[in-house]
């Protein structure tokens, strides 16, 4: 049984504290607490304010629209939304809780096409341009495939330009994260600690790995495979991460991130991250690994509970936990940075926005737009509900999907 990630956030009496290299004391006159009253933003966000001197953080985002996906229910206590948007074709791609899948005009948020999918969705969809892939093999003629898996077990295919559906393979267990397209191929993994290898134009099953799944409660969190160099690696709940075949499924190498015998939650449910040479994975309980690719050989360590996936930015690794906030680390696996965050709840991994500012959503708060080389606040937005869902980008606006259903559209500052 899949546990949500443990709702405590790491905070000093300020709210906010910025933590430097390690060993250094918190600073906490770095932090920013939040403010509400800001033209040009809604009631529920603004740039944040130095605790202590009332200096403005910046104003990176700019609301532009919203739409409301799911219907609140009657009887719903603190309910979640887990899916990420994706953009390609001129659309806006995005599941919800609810049971549909929308594609969505960027510009206004205008419902192109729906399509109904038992038990919802909390993954992010794949989204498609290859010619290949589609029936009509005339690359004048593409419209694209997006590819979405439910909470029900079923991968889907749709047409990106009308919503039909060219295939759906089920399986047994909750696909929560994206699918990844490689050479024709189509992988996913899902709840039941299985990797599935499908082909991307039919839906014909090539070849799947599992392994067996712990006893004992396990944390939530699905993480997507990463496919690179003929290779998948796949993180699992029993604390492993593998590296597979990619074409037939055999094991290369299996390696245990558990970090101890006696772990609690040793779930991998981060997906891997591979960046000039280096393998990138994170265990719940033993925290970030920097690896080997080619035999899984660990070359240094984070110790820290709950991590997300890791992002890449230039010389700087960031990633975020469960109690103690968004974390950046050099390639060396040094601290350089910590800035935890009030009302975090479950956070999201850290998402690169034009390659200038990081973020992070917390399920307990909202959404928050932190400086990169610093780890200043700039800014922060909650919607009155949350946000669980990993802020997206088209690389002109950010879509945020928050708790209450709600998909925003943000502008980024030039």
């Amino acid at each position: 049984m899949k546990l949500p990630a443990t709702r405590t956030a790491f905070l000093c009496a300020a709210g906010i504290a910025l933590v430097g290299c390690a060993g250094a004391p918190p600073v906490n006159a770095s932090g920013y607490l939040l403010t509400s009253d800001v033209s040009g933003w809604t009631s529920a966000g603004g740039p944040a304010r130095h605790p202590v001197t009332g200096a403005p953080g910046e104003e990176v985002l700019r609301v532009r629209w919203r739409r409301l996906l799911t219907e609140p229910g009657l009887i719903e206590y603190k309910p979640q939304e887990f899916a990420s948007a994706t953009s390609g074709g001129g659309r806006i791609y995005v599941g919800s809780r609810g049971g549909w899948f929308f594609a969505l005009r960027p510009r206004d948020g205008e419902v192109l096409w729906k399509h109904a999918i038992d038990g919802g969705v909390s993954a992010q969809p794949l989204f498609l341009a290859d010619a290949r892939i589609g029936d009509d093999l005339n690359p004048a003629h593409a419209t694209g495939v997006v590819y979405v898996g439910g909470s029900d077990g079923a991968m889907h295919a749709f047409d990106a330009a009308t919503g039909k559906e060219r295939w759906t393979y089920r399986t047994k267990g909750p696909i929560g994260g994206a699918p990844v397209y490689n050479e024709g191929l189509l992988y996913f993994a899902n709840g039941e600690n299985r990797v599935f290898c499908l082909d991307a134009r039919t839906g014909a099953w090539r070849w799947q790995y599992e392994r067996e799944a712990p006893d004992s409660f396990t944390i939530r969190g699905y993480a997507s495979p990463l496919v690179f160099g003929g290779r998948v690696y796949a993180g699992f709940s029993d604390g492993y991460l593998v590296a597979l075949n990619a074409r037939v499924g055999d094991v290369i190498w299996a390696r245990s991130l558990a970090g101890s015998t006696t772990a609690r939650f040793a779930d991998v449910d981060a997906t891997p991250v591979l960046v000039d040479g280096t393998l990138y994975a994170a265990s719940y309980s033993a925290g970030v690994y920097a690896l080997q690719p080619s035999d899984g050989s660990v070359r240094w360590r984070y110790d820290v509970e709950g991590a997300t996936t890791v992002s890449v930015l230039g010389d700087r690794v960031y990633f975020a936990a469960t109690r103690a906030g968004v974390h950046c680390l050099d390639k060396k696996g040094h601290l350089v940075w910590q800035q935890a965050l009030a009302a975090q709840g479950e956070l999201s991994p850290p998402t690169v926005v034009d390659g200038r500012w990081l973020m992070v959503s917390a399920s307990d708060g909202g959404s928050f737009v932190v400086d990169p080389p610093s780890g200043r606040l700039l800014q922060f937005f909650d919607p009155g509900h949350g946000v669980t869902s990993m802020p997206a980008t088209d690389g002109k606006q950010i879509y945020i999907l928050t708790n209450a259903g709600f998909l925003y559209a943000f502008a980024l500052r030039s």
